[in-house]
């Protein structure tokens, strides 16, 4: 359901992303700017009686910082939300201002975005979460990525055998190569 009614372009981009997730759509075009924080609260308590959804999801910008708690704060007090999603941590910011959320709604964070698209969403797990937040990196994602960028688990006793009698073909290298990328850039 597009309960975003006022940002430009809301509507053309959730009926795009719903197109490529072959799931149902709902929603009314209109794309008017505005700031009456009153008249959107209203809306989405509006949209939230009509529909009555089982779960309410916050969406956040993780480059807003601390100044979310607030904003979670007075989108808690018109709607009770259910969940929160964090987004842009692609960029310098860490999602501290996530844990302001959290605080202020209650609400579990259920997704960590870190690009425009959807394979770009990864589950929210806390503990990695965390080590990124305070700048510890994350080994534990770190080791997974490995494991299932490693292609086949079965092809690498083979391939562990075959290499220790010194056989290594321009095949095997370019299945390794491909394998290392698929760990995506090695650099912040």
């Amino acid at each position: 359901v597009c309960a975003d009614t006022f940002r430009a372009g809301a509507y053309d981009q959730l009926k795009q992303n719903a197109t490529k997730l072959r799931c149902p759509f709902y929603g009314s075009y209109s794309e008017v700017r505005h700031r009456q924080e009153s008249a959107l609260f209203e809306e989405m308590q509006d949209i939230r009686s009509a529909i009555e959804p089982d779960n309410i999801v916050f969406i956040l910008d993780a480059t807003q910082g601390q100044a979310v708690h607030d904003q979670a704060s007075s989108f808690h007090e018109a709607v009770d939300i259910g969940s929160c999603v964090i987004t842009k941590l692609d960029g310098h910011a860490k999602g501290g201002g996530a844990l302001s959320a959290v605080a202020a709604t209650g609400a579990p964070i259920i997704f960590l975005g870190s690009g425009e698209h959807f394979d770009d969403f990864e589950p929210f797990k806390a503990s990695s979460f965390i080590s990124k937040l305070l700048g510890m990196g994350d080994m534990r994602g770190l080791v997974e990525t490995i494991k299932e960028s490693m292609g086949d688990p079965k092809k690498q006793p083979e391939m562990m055998d075959r290499m220790s009698k010194g056989i290594f073909t321009l095949r095997d290298m370019y299945e390794q190569f491909q394998n290392v990328m698929k760990l995506g850039p090695l650099s912040n």
